[in-house]
């Protein structure tokens, strides 16, 4: 059934790719890339990564990739659209030179992002989710290199088709709030009002004019270059038209305008109009929010049982395991406890393979361990008195196997008819301790003959002795209690260990219920790192894409939001932090941040001293709607993956839905009131400052 919700929300995303792309041709080449990613991904993961492990936990895989996959195809569509509108007249392959490269690098700022979340999560020991964290890292990672050489061309493809004059519905096709001839029009009658060439000839053979954002997005460097090759060489210097300000300014809304020919260019116009006017109660009321979101995601507390279900509880396995926990006899087996082991003559190690379920590990023994001695004997025998007296004994009929050693050497010494195990290997012996080279022969004769497991030999030397005592523990038992009892009984063996004879004096506590409690606390040291890790990513990203000290506050503040609204929406669903949603939140941010990444490297594409409201707007209308495609496609994907049977596809569904509706709210209303409220008119003035004092230092040096 989970599989089959997969394939649904591959047609959902389908369905939303054909709606933006309007090129049922692009809509192919994008899903095309996003399966490819698939068998790539495995290839490096079983191949080159060694990793033969393949768990459930990997299918998720397949919601994330499409909805992450399809969010790239809309932003590449999205920066291709624009350029053409830029460079109404240009060829191919110069909007391809304007578009691709700043495509390619705001892909990459998101992917990097979001790929590093994944990645960071393969701190944990637990190997399925190593496996799970890798193999996701690499479907993102494969999906954007996919993108870069299978949709980039298809691009270039579709735009040639186009200006051949192509009408083929399956290369593009008109919708109903995408007016293209109408843009067409008003795209040339415009250019031509402000003196720019009017076919590809004058472009060529006259003065180059180069609008405001199609400088910031290529250098004039670049267009010279690329132009050059069109020209007489007499001609190959292209002069650029100086205008003053106020035509900067004109020429700025000219390009707006020509740009906001379709409905959802105009919806965002009407919103940035509605939010410019009411912009600081919208930041009083987001200032607010975020505090009082803080003050209830603090509220998030650590789960009261160890138990974690994996399927929901109209599953009949889920009803069967409820069902039991009711039964008197599991009720009374909880409140009598479990046992634990006290361990000598084993090193604790784990030496199997993490990655790999079928590999086990093997014992480590201790070279140390002597109990041949006699004071090792002495101290042995009288362990368990002390053990039993401090935590109880694990059943009344329980007794150490050196208190029953003891005894059988007392009955056999005063029996007229000794077993032979007694008469070949003790050599009279009547109590513990026994000689130092009697010891062996005679505690292994005895351990056979009554079937002692506890003792363990090998080539006639013991080896391995253990103890069973009691333990407050069960299955189930909250992380205060685990810890609480493992303190407990660490701080006993450890005044034990002080004063244990050399030989007996490495003992250790073992019991099931630690290796519960154990990989429960790796997978929050797991959950706290890697949030670390993609969170400190997700700020060098953001100022890299910004270049601006100020926007990457902004973007901080934004994520905050998002972080913390996400979690007391969780808070309000009556969730706990066990060790599913620990992993989950860390992966998550890496997601949390893709949109105001966008948004803030929008804002610094105008060049120069261009108000704040100017880059707001421009930053709204720009990538807003390839930021709402994504939205739309990464909420349909968290719908589907709802009605999920396993329980950890549900929870990842619940957390992406919440992530991606506060980051939505976090880019348009947060981070975008933020900058038109307090946005730099030069968000890169600081930035090119300092690195004009290093690099000119360095050329000095």
């Amino acid at each position: 059934r989970d599989m089959s919700l997969a394939v649904g929300s591959a047609g959902v995303t389908i369905v939303a790719m054909v709606v933006h792309t309007q090129s049922p041709f692009l809509t192919l080449m994008g899903l095309f890339q996003i399966l490819l990613s698939f068998p790539l991904a495995y290839f490096v993961y079983y191949f080159i990564a060694g990793l033969v492990f393949f768990p459930f936990l990997n299918f998720i895989g397949i919601f994330v990739v499409f909805a992450l996959g399809a969010d790239d195809v809309f932003v590449a569509v999205d920066k291709w659209k624009n350029a053409r509108h830029e460079l109404p007249h240009g060829t191919t392959e110069q909007v391809a030179a304007l578009a691709l490269p700043d495509a390619a690098y705001s892909m990459m700022l998101t992917s990097l992002t979001t790929a590093v979340a994944f990645f960071g999560t393969a701190i944990c020991p637990v190997g399925p989710i190593v496996c799970f964290a890798v193999f996701c890292g690499l479907l993102i990672t494969l999906d954007y290199m996919m993108n870069i050489l299978l949709v980039f061309p298809a691009l270039c493809l579709y735009d040639k088709w186009l200006l051949a004059g192509s009408t083929n519905c399956l290369v593009h096709f008109e919708c109903w709030c995408f007016h293209k001839n109408k843009g067409e029009k008003a795209s040339e009658s415009d250019i031509q009002g402000k003196s720019a060439p009017n076919s590809m000839d004058d472009v060529t053979s006259g003065e180059l004019v180069v609008s405001i954002s199609a400088v910031e997005q290529l250098s004039i460097e670049d267009t010279t270059r690329i132009n050059a090759s069109d020209r007489p060489e007499k001609q190959q210097q292209p002069t650029v038209a100086r205008r003053d300000k106020g035509t900067d300014d004109e020429e700025r809304q000219l390009l707006l305008e020509l740009e906001h020919e379709t409905l959802i260019h105009r919806i965002l116009d009407g919103y940035y109009n509605v939010l410019h006017t009411f912009r600081w109660q919208v930041l009083a009321i987001a200032f607010a929010a975020i505090i009082a979101c803080t003050i209830l995601a603090a509220q998030l507390s650590l789960p009261v049982s160890s138990e974690v279900a994996l399927l929901p509880d109209s599953n009949e396995y889920q009803m069967h395991w409820s069902w039991k926990q009711n039964l008197l006899s599991n009720t009374l087996a909880k409140e009598q406890g479990s046992e634990a082991l006290i361990m000598w003559g084993v090193t604790p190690a784990d030496t199997g393979d993490h990655l790999n379920p079928d590999s086990w590990t093997k014992l480590v023994l201790d070279e140390k361990f002597d109990p041949k001695s006699e004071d090792s004997q002495s101290y042995l025998l009288n362990f368990c008195d002390r053990l039993f007296k401090q935590f109880g004994k694990v059943n009344e009929k329980y007794e150490c196997p050196m208190v029953l050693f003891d005894e059988w050497l007392k009955d056999q010494s005063t029996s007229q008819s000794p077993t032979e195990a007694y008469s070949q290997n003790c050599k009279g012996a009547t109590s513990v301790p026994v000689h130092l080279e009697v010891f062996d022969p005679c505690i292994i004769g005895w351990s056979q003959l009554v079937n002692i497991k506890s003792i363990l030999q090998t080539k006639g030397s013991v080896k391995i002795m253990q103890i069973r005592t009691k333990s407050n523990l069960t299955a189930d038992s909250p992380q205060s209690e685990s810890k609480n009892e493992w303190t407990t009984y660490e701080a006993w063996l450890n005044d034990e260990r002080s004063s244990a004879p050399n030989g007996a004096n490495k003992m250790y506590q073992s019991d099931i219920v630690y290796w519960w409690f154990d990989t429960n606390q790796q997978m929050l040291k797991t959950a706290y790192g890697a949030a670390g890790i993609a969170l400190a990513c997700a700020a060098v990203v953001v100022f890299i894409s910004a270049r601006s000290f100020v926007l990457t506050l902004f973007a901080a503040i934004s994520i905050a939001y998002v972080l913390v609204a996400a979690t007391a929406c969780l808070v309000g669903l009556g969730w706990e932090l066990g060790f599913l949603e620990s992993i989950l939140f860390a992966i998550l941010i890496g997601i949390s941040c893709d949109f105001v990444i966008h948004f803030g490297h929008a804002y610094t594409m105008y060049s120069g001293n261009v108000n704040r409201q100017h880059r707001s707007h421009f930053a709204l209308t720009h990538m807003g709607p390839s930021i709402l495609a994504a939205a739309f496609t990464t909420f349909m994907a968290a719908v589907v993956m709802i009605f999920t049977e396993i329980t950890f596809f549900r929870k990842f569904a619940v957390i992406l839905f919440m992530t991606i509706l506060h980051s939505t709210i976090g880019c348009f209303i947060v981070f975008l009131v933020l900058c038109d409220c307090f946005g730099p008119a030069e968000p890169t003035k600081s930035y090119n400052a300092i690195k004009a004092k290093i690099f000119g230092s360095a050329r000095k040096e």
